[in-house]
Parts: structure tokens; C-alpha cells; sequence
């Protein structure tokens, strides 16, 4: 006999974790398919440094993103302490500064102006400079001529998933080893999913949530998922103390102290390493310059990691959040690429609002997955 379920979620990464949660918590019966291990990709090795302005190294004023992340980030902070009571799972979550240094006149131009406008719609982002700045973050280059300064919550990636998926557990969701080959449908209406070995898994929606393999989704329902993989590094330091106080964020490079008493330093954007997650000596090195420029005192810290992940990345590089068209109760959410952490939450509570009501109150059309047309085409 086939397996059913109210709700099938492709994939056990953040969104896949993030949506069993929240529909679990709404008191459906959700089984979770996943073919090798709970946030075994880049959501249990990311950063997941949570900050609404600056988000994945992106600080546009109009940025589509900005609302999603305004609301993750609050999401996030309220789930800070319900979600280790909820799973057991202590998520190391903490709040401390992010500073974006400009080390150019022509970096302070563009930054300064950013930092003061964003003042006006969230007075505790704020632009530093001299002693004001060293007493805030000593380890941070006197080089720098200023920094725009925002809050910053963080959490430990692979706790977080473990969490979100514990929570979900004790409220009945199952976990099962499987590989996902296609989809069952009756019409225009999904109705389960059909596993490498064979067996269908019966279920009334089904949400894919597979990350830098999203793009298999095309051959299973005609619409066209430019998603693909980047490949980002990280080296594992142990500091001497003192540690870092803020996290500090330079183009696209970041450094920032963990609650498990570990300092990240990252990240390559490698848009061309396809399926390869293995890190590289070049990777290291590039990591280990930005490091040093932006605090030339971690000289002094031990390298005791090098990790590295696939992140999803979209032809536009915005998320695919929503129904898939041509189906009914199918839904996508994949393509978050640096943003995956910050946006986890509020991207799986829109999938899970729009089964439960078939509407959200966020601003998502952006995000269509629909928007860039069928494979065909």
C-alpha cells in the first residue's frame, strides 16, 4: 500500500524544514522526503547571519527583497525562544552588530548616503567613524574610513534545521530516506510523488523544496526553474581573545563570531562550480586575504575548518516562492541564494499560508515561480 500524507516536502534543507514546521504546527500530517541527510547541503553550513538591511550582501534601497526580510528578521527574533523549548535544540541564536566598512572615499560616497536613508526607516542603522568605530569593533582595520552599522541577529545553521525539524517531528511530521523521480497527478491537480525505488507517496499538496536541484522540477512539470548552483566557502578560525563584538561585512566577504565560540570568515561566489562542493585551495586563500584586510589581528587565529556549499541561485538571483502554475497544490520555494537563513521563515510561512488559505498578506509576485515562462518556450 502507498504511503500518503496531507502534505509531501521534497527536500530536508531549511525550506524543507522551515515548511514542515509551520504546517505541522497548523496540525497537518506532513512526511518529509529527503535522499541524503537533514541540512546536509549549504543550509547546515551556512553563516546564517540574520540581518534585514544589507541581506546577502545587498543593500539596495528598492531591493523586492526588503519587506521579506523586514519580516524574517522579526520572525526569526520571535521564534528565538520557542523554537529550543519547542525542539529541545539549543539554536544559538544572539544578537550583536554587523558593520559595513568603506575603505575608499568613493566607498564612503556610496555607503554614507545608503546608511543615513535607511536611518529614517530603522533608527538604530547608523553611520561610524574614528574612535566611536574602534570602541565598537577594535579588531576591525584602522584602515576603514567609516562603517554603516545595523543589527544583526544570528544562529548556528545546522542546529537551526535540526530544530525546525524536531519541532515538527514531535508534532508528527515523518522523516524518510527517498529520492524523489516525478510527480503523480490526477488533471491539473497534483497527487502524490514517485520515488527512484518505485514506490508513490499519496499526498493532497506537495511542496518542493530541493535547493540548487530545483532545476529537476522542469522535467517534471514543463515550467522552466533556472536555478543552479554557487559553491561558497568557509574557513573555521579559533580566535585568541578578544573576539570579535560585530560582525563586519565587506564586498561580500564577512567575518563573524558564532555562539559555539567559532569565527567565520567567508564567502566565495562561484557561479561556474556546478555540482562540486568540495572547498579549494583558492577559495582558502581569497577567504584568508579578506580576513586579514578586514582585521588584520586574526593573523594570530588557528584555521580548523574549511567547509563548503551549494547555494541555490535564480537567472535573476530572486527567490521562486508560490504555486506552480498549470498545478494545483503544487508548490515551489527554492532560488534564496545568500539570503536562505534571513528568509527561511517567512519564506516557508507564505508556502504554508497559501495552503492553509490560499492567499498571504506579503507582496510575493516578484517571486512567481511562473514568471520565466515554460520549458518549452
Amino acid at each position: 500500500m502507498a504511503e500518503t500524507a496531507d502534505v509531501v516536502v521534497v527536500g530536508a534543507g531549511v525550506m524543507g524544514c522551515g515548511t514542515a514546521y509551520w504546517l505541522s504546527r497548523a496540525g497537518y500530517q506532513v512526511l518529509v522526503v529527503e535522499k541524503e541527510a537533514i541540512a546536509c547541503g549549504a543550509s547546515g553550513m551556512a553563516a546564517a547571519m540574520l540581518e534585514a538591511a544589507g541581506h546577502g550582501a545587498r543593500l539596495d534601497l528598492d531591493d523586492p527583497l526588503a519587506e521579506l526580510a523586514r519580516v524574517g528578521f522579526a520572525l526569526h527574533r520571535e521564534l528565538a525562544s520557542i523554537l529550543p523549548e519547542e525542539s529541545g535544540v539549543d539554536i544559538g541564536y544572539r544578537e550583536n552588530p554587523v558593520l559595513h566598512p568603506a575603505f575608499t572615499e568613493d566607498e564612503v560616497a556610496a555607503l554614507r548616503p545608503r546608511a543615513l536613508e535607511l536611518h529614517l526607516a530603522e533608527p538604530e542603522i547608523t553611520w561610524l567613524e574614528g574612535d566611536d568605530l574602534w570602541q565598537l569593533e577594535p579588531r576591525l582595520n584602522r584602515q576603514a574610513l567609516g562603517a554603516m552599522v545595523a543589527p544583526q541577529a544570528q544562529v548556528l545553521a545546522y542546529r537551526f534545521v535540526l530544530a525546525l525539524a524536531r519541532a515538527a517531528e514531535r508534532r508528527g511530521m515523518v522523516m524518510r530516506h527517498g529520492e524523489v523521480v516525478g510527480l503523480e497527478r490526477q488533471g491539473a491537480r497534483v497527487t502524490g510523488v514517485r520515488l527512484r525505488s518505485g514506490e508513490t507517496i499519496a499526498a493532497k499538496y506537495v511542496v518542493l523544496a530541493m535547493g540548487p536541484w530545483s532545476g529537476q522540477v522542469e522535467a517534471w512539470t514543463g515550467l522552466r526553474v533556472p536555478v543552479y548552483p554557487v559553491r561558497g566557502q568557509l574557513l573555521e578560525l579559533r580566535v585568541p581573545d578578544p573576539q570579535l563584538n560585530a560582525s563586519i561585512v565587506w564586498q561580500g566577504m564577512y567575518l563573524v563570531h558564532k555562539a559555539d565560540g567559532i569565527t567565520l570568515a567567508g564567502t566565495t561566489e562561484e557561479h561556474d562550480s556546478g555540482f562540486v562542493a568540495q572547498p579549494t585551495a583558492e577559495g582558502r586563500q581569497a577567504i584568508l586575504e579578506a580576513a586579514l584586510h578586514l582585521a588584520p589581528s586574526l593573523e594570530a587565529a588557528e584555521i580548523v575548518g574549511q567547509v563548503a556549499g551549494l547555494r541555490p541561485c535564480s537567472q535573476d538571483r530572486l527567490p521562486l516562492i508560490g504555486a506552480v502554475p498549470g498545478w494545483e497544490e503544487l508548490y515551489l520555494v527554492s532560488g534564496h541564494f545568500r539570503s536562505g537563513m534571513l528568509l527561511s521563515l517567512i519564506s516557508t510561512r507564505i508556502i504554508a499560508d497559501l495552503i492553509l488559505t490560499g492567499q498571504t498578506a506579503l507582496p510575493i509576485a516578484p517571486f512567481d515561480p511562473g514568471r520565466f515562462g515554460s520549458a518549452e518556450a
